[in-house]
């Protein structure tokens, strides 16, 4: 699968769940990672994540983790 199939595949999973649930909230940090990196490097980690079994997450770099609540790269967990 390419990393925006399975973005699209995500995304679905999350509004058939709805509200509160895994999926739902991995949406939402799928979403949140491709404003964050945009969509290259979001569908690039989407099939990295397929391929190891890892998923998307939210990361701080060392330099802003002090400074903002908010994270600021999408990393592999």
């Amino acid at each position: 699968m390419t990393g925006k199939e399975i973005f699209d595949r995500c995304q679905l999973a999350a509004l058939k769940n709805g509200l509160g649930s895994q999926e739902f909230h991995y949406g939402n940090v799928l979403y949140q990672a491709l404003q964050l990196e945009g969509e290259e490097k979001v569908f690039q980690l989407l099939e990295q994540a397929e391929n190891t079994g890892k998923r998307v997450g939210l990361g701080y770099s060392s330099d802003t983790f002090q400074n903002s609540n908010d994270p600021d790269m999408a990393i592999l967990v």
